[in-house]
C-alpha cells in the first residue's frame, strides 16, 4: 500500500504552504487522496514527483532557487516557493527546491552554495527563479555565464520586482553600509588602542 503524509508533513518536506497543498489538489496539480474522516493525506509518490524523484532514483532537471532577506518575510517565501514550484508543473519540470533566509548581497547563503555545486550536474536543464535578484543583488550576468558554461538556462519567472522587493533591496544596502561602517570604525579604535602607553 502507498504510504501517505498529512497536509503538514508534505508541506515541510516540499516547503510550500498547506493552503498551496490544498489549491494544487483542488485544481488537479496533485492527486491526494481522502481518509475515512475526510482529511487529505498526499501520496508518498506525489512528493517524490514534486521533489523531482522517479521511482528508479533519477534525479531532477531543474534547479528552482527562492530567497527572501529576513525571518519576518517566511510566509512570502513560502507563497514564492508555491509560484515557483507550480510554473514547474505546468512544464511539467522535475524540480529540486533550494531556498535561504539572508540578504542577496550575502555570498555564503548555504543553499545558494549548494545550487552552485549541483549545477555542474549532468541531468541539470535549468536553474528557475521569479525574479533575478532572488539569486543574487548584483552578478546576475556572471551567474548566468556560469551556468551557460556547463549548458544549463536560467528561467526568470517574472521581469520587475514589486515594490515589496524595492524595499528589501534597500534594507539590504543599508545593512551592508552599516557592516562596512562598523568594520572601519572598528579598525580605527584598534589602532588607538595600540598607540596608547600606559604610564609607569
Amino acid at each position: 500500500m502507498t504510504d501517505l503524509v498529512s497536509l503538514s508533513k508534505a508541506s515541510q518536506i516540499l516547503g510550500v504552504t498547506t493552503r498551496t497543498l490544498v489549491e494544487w489538489d483542488n485544481t488537479g496539480k496533485i492527486k491526494a487522496v481522502r481518509t475515512p474522516g475526510n482529511h487529505r493525506r498526499i501520496p508518498m509518490e506525489e512528493i517524490e514527483r514534486l521533489k523531482g524523484e522517479d521511482a528508479d532514483g533519477q534525479r531532477v532537471v531543474s534547479l528552482v532557487y527562492c530567497r527572501c532577506s529576513t525571518d519576518k518575510q517566511k510566509e512570502n517565501l513560502e507563497r514564492q516557493v508555491g509560484r515557483v514550484l507550480e510554473h514547474c508543473l505546468k512544464n511539467e519540470w522535475k524540480a529540486e527546491l533550494f531556498k535561504d533566509i539572508g540578504s542577496g548581497l550575502n555570498e555564503e547563503r548555504r543553499e545558494f552554495k549548494r545550487l552552485l555545486k549541483r549545477i555542474p550536474g549532468s541531468d541539470v536543464k535549468r536553474v528557475v527563479v521569479e525574479y533575478k535578484d532572488r539569486l543574487t543583488r548584483f552578478g546576475f550576468e556572471t551567474f548566468t555565464a556560469y551556468c551557460k558554461g556547463f549548458g544549463v538556462e536560467v528561467v526568470v519567472l517574472e521581469e520587475s520586482e514589486v515594490k515589496e522587493f524595492e524595499q528589501e533591496m534597500a534594507e539590504d544596502l543599508v545593512s551592508l553600509v552599516t557592516s562596512y561602517s562598523a568594520r572601519m570604525y572598528g579598525r580605527r579604535g584598534g589602532r588607538r588602542k595600540k598607540a596608547v602607553v600606559p604610564d609607569v
